[in-house]
Parts: C-alpha cells; sequence; structure tokens
C-alpha cells in the first residue's frame, strides 16, 4: 500500500501545480479553432499518442453530443499505422507526424503535441511543422518541458520528473478540457 500512496501523493501535487491560467488558455483555443471551423491534430509517442488517440475520440463525440453543437473537428495523426510507418521506413521517424500535417493541415488549424519529456524528435518536427504552415500549437509536456516548450504558443507542463505521473496528469487534463467543452461551448 505505501507504494500505491507515494505514487498518489506524488500525482496530487503535480496536479495542483498545474498552471489553471495556462488551462484557461487551452480550452479557448479549442474553442476558437472550432469556432472557426478549424481541425484540431494531436500527436505524441507511446503513452502519449495513446492520450492523443482518446482526446482526439473525446474531442470530436462528447461536448457536440452534451451541447448539441457542431463536433469538433479533430484527428489523431498517431491513428494511421500504415501510414506511420511508412514514412518511418521510407523517410525518418521525426517525420511521422510532419509529413501527415503538411498534406492535411491548414494555416489557422490547431496542434495539440504531448510529450512527457518535450523532447521527442517527432513531435518536434511536427510543432516546427505547424508553426510554418501559420497554425496555433499547444504543447503538454512534463519535467522542464524540453525543447517543445519553445515551439509553442501555449504550454501547459505536469511539474514532475516522473513520466508515469506525467502521462496520467495528460489524461486528466484531456479529460478536464472534455469536460470544460460540455459545458462551454
Amino acid at each position: 500500500m505505501d507504494d500505491l500512496d507515494n505514487y498518489l501523493k506524488g500525482l496530487t501535487r503535480a496536479l495542483a501545480r498545474i498552471d489553471r491560467a495556462v488551462f484557461v488558455a487551452v480550452v479557448d483555443t479549442v474553442k476558437q479553432a472550432h469556432a472557426a471551423d478549424k481541425v484540431v491534430y494531436i500527436c505524441g509517442n507511446g503513452g502519449s499518442a495513446a492520450t492523443a488517440s482518446h482526446m482526439a475520440n473525446d474531442l470530436l463525440k462528447a461536448p457536440a453530443q452534451a451541447t448539441g453543437c457542431r463536433p469538433i473537428r479533430a484527428i489523431a495523426l498517431t491513428d494511421c499505422v500504415p501510414l506511420m510507418t511508412a514514412l518511418a521506413n521510407d523517410l525518418d521517424y521525426s517525420q511521422i507526424f510532419a509529413r501527415q500535417l503538411g498534406a492535411l493541415g491548414r494555416e489557422g488549424d490547431l496542434l495539440i503535441t504531448i510529450s512527457a519529456s518535450g523532447n521527442s524528435p517527432n513531435v518536434l518536427e511536427a510543432a516546427q511543422t505547424a508553426r510554418k504552415m501559420g497554425m496555433k500549437v499547444v504543447g503538454l509536456t512534463g519535467f522542464q518541458g524540453g525543447k517543445l516548450k519553445d515551439l509553442v504558443d501555449i504550454h501547459l507542463n505536469v511539474p514532475s520528473t516522473t513520466i508515469a505521473i506525467v502521462e496520467d496528469a495528460h489524461l486528466i487534463i484531456e479529460h478536464a478540457l472534455v469536460e470544460t467543452l460540455k459545458v462551454s461551448l
């Protein structure tokens, strides 16, 4: 039980230290993208890829279902495994999200990047590509934010150096974002 209690205490501490004003800025940015009928793209690796898929699912479904509004146009760049593996094999793993954005993204769209370390090369490439295209970029990170914190318009950091806690907190942030949108769109 001590291990569970220690883990939960660490998660609770990290959640308590999340900047609420930055969270509100993320909510507002998603609302602005929705109001302008822009697409929200989401990417991440490993556990963050699962969160990206989960976020796209929830953004597209839940707010519209709750409010009757037009669905948020959300796409997880993590979901087409054949395309990702082809890009990784034929080009480079760092290009798996950037190349998708180059083909699909448009000026004014929104990219939400998720990286516990803030240093995932493919997430960094995606952020750079999105910025060049005139997209807004949100970064969810942990640790000190890594290189990603300097490439995004809005940086929401989970102040922890434990990857599992950062990933859990990112999923909680995702759910809080969707729950907020369900009552504010």
